[in-house]
């Protein structure tokens, strides 16, 4: 009974940190539209022409969202720990 104690905050946490993990599409979404907008706004304030700055700040936002999704995914994969029992049986086979 006192496992099944132990095990659900962690199992609860690990839950919560991959559900976090999942939303980093999120941050992909949120750099394209801001790349979007940037572009247009540079388009008609600054060059003038329609395009070139929308289509340059749209190529650029790829690498910064996949960097960004990549080291959001890596850091929240870090922090879950492994499930209870499998700490037990390493314990147990360091032990013999």
């Amino acid at each position: 009974m006192n496992d099944m104690a132990n095990q659900k905050p962690s199992r609860i946490k690990n839950l919560g940190i991959a559900g976090i993990s999942a939303l980093t599409g999120c941050v992909s979404l949120i750099v394209v539209l801001g790349a979007l907008f940037i572009g247009l706004w540079l388009d008609s304030y600054v060059i003038g022409q329609r395009g070139p700055a929308t289509i340059c700040t749209l190529v650029a936002s790829v690498p910064v969202s996949l960097f960004l999704m990549i080291r959001i995914a890596l850091a929240l994969v870090q922090k879950i720990g492994p499930p209870a029992q499998a700490v037990q049986s390493q314990r147990q086979e360091k032990e013999e």
